[in-house]
C-alpha cells in the first residue's frame, strides 16, 4: 500500500443525523399522484410554520421575562414542549388574552398527530378523499399558525402601547 489506509465501514450509530428532518422530507413517486404529493408538502410546510411561530412566541416571552435564548436553542424541543413553555411564560406574565391562547395551545397539542396523517394515508387508493383530508389538515394547521401569530403581534402592540403611555409619550 502506498501510504493509504483501507477504509473501514462506519458504524451507523456514529453517523450524525440532522435534527430538523421536516425540511428534508420530499415525496417519492410524486408523478403518480401529484395532487397528493402537493397536499403532503402543504401539511409538512404548515406544521413547520406552526412550530416556528410557536418557537418565536416563546422566545419573545422569554425575552420579556429576561431569560432569552436563541432560536437555534429551540430546535431540539418538540412542539409539545414549546407549547408547555408558552403556557408557563404567558401565565407568569399575566398574558391579557390567556383564554384565547389556551384554546390555541389545546388545539395545537394534536398538531403532530395531524401532521402524521401523511404517513397513515395510502397513496394510489383511487379516491381523492385522502388528498382532500390532507388539504383539510394543512388548512387547519395554517389557521392555527395564524392564531398564534395574531396573539403574538397583538401582545407586542399592546405592550408597546402601554410602554409609550406609561412614559408619557403621546400615543
Amino acid at each position: 500500500m502506498s501510504g493509504q489506509q483501507a477504509s473501514t465501514p462506519r458504524d451507523p450509530a456514529s453517523v450524525p443525523l440532522r435534527h430538523n428532518l421536516s425540511v428534508a422530507i420530499t415525496s417519492l413517486n410524486s408523478a403518480r399522484d401529484p395532487e397528493r404529493a402537493e397536499a403532503i408538502r402543504e401539511v409538512v410546510d404548515a406544521f413547520r410554520n406552526l412550530r416556528a411561530s410557536v418557537a418565536r412566541f416563546v422566545l419573545m416571552l422569554e425575552d420579556i421575562r429576561g431569560n432569552a435564548r436563541s432560536l437555534e436553542a429551540t430546535t431540539d424541543q418538540s412542539l409539545g414542549d414549546l407549547l408547555s413553555s408558552l403556557e408557563d411564560h404567558a401565565r407568569a406574565l399575566g398574558f391579557s388574552r390567556l383564554d384565547d391562547l389556551m384554546l390555541a395551545i389545546e388545539a395545537a397539542r394534536s398538531a403532530e398527530q395531524q401532521r402524521d396523517l401523511v404517513f397513515q394515508s395510502s397513496p394510489g387508493s383511487g379516491s381523492g378523499s385522502d388528498t382532500v383530508s390532507l388539504q383539510h389538515v394543512a388548512r387547519g394547521l395554517e389557521r392555527l399558525d395564524a392564531s398564534f401569530v395574531g396573539l403574538c403581534v397583538e401582545h407586542v402592540l399592546e405592550r408597546h402601547y402601554r410602554d409609550r403611555a406609561s412614559s408619557g409619550v403621546p400615543v
